[in-house]
């Protein structure tokens, strides 16, 4: 089973909610010349208002708890090396 670019959008929107309150899903595409991998566009509004995007990739060939997983822990890593800059 491959998970659709709108549930992968819907499952990285619930977790960006969890993880971060300034976090946006903007936008999921597919990966360059991948049918089963897709990039995750997040938004980050910082204290300025500014918007700040961010990309991970993560995989559609996966169950969506196994997605929500990956969502989870590439999310935590971004935030934790921005916030270490």
């Amino acid at each position: 089973m491959t998970l659709t670019l709108t549930e992968v959008r819907r499952i990285a929107s619930d977790v960006a909610r969890q993880e971060h309150p300034a976090l946006d899903v903007v936008g999921v595409i597919p990966r360059e010349e991948s049918t089963t991998s897709a990039e995750v566009i997040f938004a980050v509004r910082d204290r300025e208002d500014e918007r700040s995007p961010m990309v991970i990739d993560v995989s559609r060939q996966v169950s969506e708890i196994e997605c929500r997983g990956a969502v989870r822990t590439r999310l935590q890593e971004r935030l934790s090396t921005r916030t270490a800059h």
